[in-house]
């Protein structure tokens, strides 16, 4: 599906965000909110999917910017608190007395809330209150017993910060003799998770950490390297954490997706209202950005 038209001001949105991360001068980002429109004013199209409309954004204004990672210092920050309150997760975990699950809970905790833009007690406060919400969709039971027969998973990380909430479940896996992949992006495209992102959060060896070999916004399968889809077609479960991987990765009956629908044609999709999470399997075609 092509972008629509509201992924034009929402890109230009995160592109503002990412400007201001780097300076609080108004010309610095007026100069590269110019720059951004006049690609998109330059282009024929909105390209093929909502994806691609965001990371060519991304890249005319990092470009502009002169830096590598715009959010280097925000999600610095953000993998500092969610280190920070992960010790007490662990622990409401281990009581709750089924670590599966409790794992899984942290893991959805970590999509529905924002490490970038809240300071450690409103963050561990919406932690704690996801952690106990159920999702607007929940199919935490077939993605547990799908887990149970599985030999080898990968988590697909969607952001710095959250991606320490999905260590839990990560190192339950490997706990458990399971192959386990996480895969993060390529290079820092806005405040997605690097393998950086992923050594800082404290992911032990066990875990192979992977990229799909070349920069994009998302996940869309068919532009990874050989070598990224070999660990694709290895994996008997996939899951895939953010609206972002839900909209670019195809559809598969092995894919869960726990994240947090961020836009109307998100929410509509997985059958949730807007900012409602959902822990769901496989959507079919006609559910996806395709």
């Amino acid at each position: 599906m092509n972008p629509i038209p509201d992924c034009v001001p929402d890109a230009l949105r995160m592109i503002l965000a990412a400007a201001r991360a780097v300076s609080d001068d108004d010309f610095i980002h007026r100069k590269v909110l110019l720059k951004v429109m006049s690609e998109l004013a330059d282009a024929a199209d909105l390209g093929t999917n909502p994806a691609d409309l965001y990371f060519d954004c991304w890249e005319a204004a990092a470009g502009s910017l002169g830096v590598k990672d715009p959010y280097e210092k925000e999600k610095a920050r953000g993998n500092k608190t969610a280190l920070g309150i992960l010790k007490s997760l662990y622990e409401r975990s281990s009581s709750d007395g089924d670590l599966l699950r409790g794992s899984i809970k942290i893991s959805f905790a970590g999509a529905m809330t924002d490490f970038s833009g809240l300071g450690r007690a409103d963050i561990e406060e919406k932690i704690g209150y996801h952690y106990n919400s159920r999702p607007g969709r929940d199919e935490t039971e077939q993605l547990a017993a799908d887990i149970a027969k599985a030999a080898t998973v990968m988590v697909v990380a969607d952001r710095a910060g959250e991606i320490a909430m999905d260590r839990p479940l990560c190192e339950y896996l490997t706990a458990k003799g399971k192959k386990t992949y996480l895969a993060v992006t390529a290079r820092p495209v806005f405040s997605m998770a690097t393998d950086k992102d992923a050594e800082t959060a404290g992911f032990s060896g066990a875990v192979e950490v992977v990229n799909p070999g070349t920069a994009m916004y998302g996940l869309v399968q068919e532009r990874a390297s050989s070598q990224f889809r070999e660990c694709l077609e290895k994996s008997d479960i996939i899951i895939a954490k953010g609206d972002t991987h839900f909209c670019t990765m195809s559809p598969q009956d092995n894919i869960y997706f726990i994240a947090r629908a961020g836009t109307q044609l998100v929410a509509d999709r997985l059958g949730v209202a807007v900012d409602g999470g959902a822990i769901a399997r496989g959507m079919d075609e006609n559910q996806h950005w395709r």
